[in-house]
């Protein structure tokens, strides 16, 4: 008797600890590799899982970018980990927006759907299936970048983020996000406090960062790259 139930129990500790691998952490801590594939095989209902609504979209997500860019005539904006184009869509929905939009994803079945979502903006949006480090771009290409739900999936989630203020051009905005809420933790060495993740951006040449509070997992976390002069006077 005392043997099943010594089995018992490791088998609910291997199956807690498969959840936490696969589920909670979503395969961070086996490699990119399976996070990419456990991305991919749920591409056909990651939209249904998310459950987007268009309403918070607009006023949570993109009122920030259109706000910080409204005097950028033609912004070039680059969404790190885009996915199934959650913020191209939305963006390029805004009828007066008139700038164009790079999305980049390692899940080539996720970027699949993107090309579904977003057929019908086609010339003003263009999707790579490419790894945010080294990010594919010259310094100082884009008005704005974003990256939401993502970094803590990332290997690095610094080197993500020197790689995402390198390729944005000064005065423009950074908008990420930070893993909070009851699961952060579980990250292990990967959750940041917000005052840690905050100095880390002002470090990289960020001026006015500041967090939101956004969803019960996330906080939005918003800043502004110094411009050049700014740049080499606190270097």
């Amino acid at each position: 008797m005392m043997v099943w139930l010594w089995i018992l129990v490791g088998f609910i500790l291997l199956g807690g600890l498969l959840y936490w691998l696969l589920v909670t952490t979503e395969g961070v801590f086996l490699g990119r590799r399976m996070v990419v594939w456990l991305y991919d095989i749920t591409a056909h209902k990651y939209d249904n899982i998310k459950e987007f609504d268009d309403d918070a979209e607009r006023f949570f997500v993109i009122r920030p970018l259109r706000h910080h860019l409204r005097r950028t005539p033609n912004p070039l904006i680059l969404d790190v980990a885009t996915g199934t184009g959650r913020v191209p869509h939305y963006l390029l929905d805004e009828a007066d927006f008139h700038g164009r939009i790079v999305g980049l994803d390692p899940a080539r079945k996720m970027l699949d759907r993107a090309v579904g979502k977003l057929h019908s903006y086609r010339g003003r949006v263009m999707l790579v299936q490419q790894t945010a480090v080294p990010l594919p771009f010259a310094d100082a290409t884009f008005d704005a970048v974003t990256c939401l739900e993502s970094l803590e999936f990332f290997p690095s989630d610094k080197a993500a983020l020197q790689e995402m203020v390198r390729v944005l051009k000064p005065g423009g905005m950074l908008f990420v996000t930070r893993r909070q809420g009851s699961d952060a933790r579980l990250f292990l060495n990967r959750y940041r406090s917000q005052s840690v993740f905050e100095n880390y951006l002002t470090q990289l040449g960020l001026t006015g960062v500041n967090s939101q509070p956004w969803q019960f997992d996330y906080d939005q976390v918003f800043g502004i790259k110094a411009e050049i002069g700014r740049q080499k006077a606190g270097s």
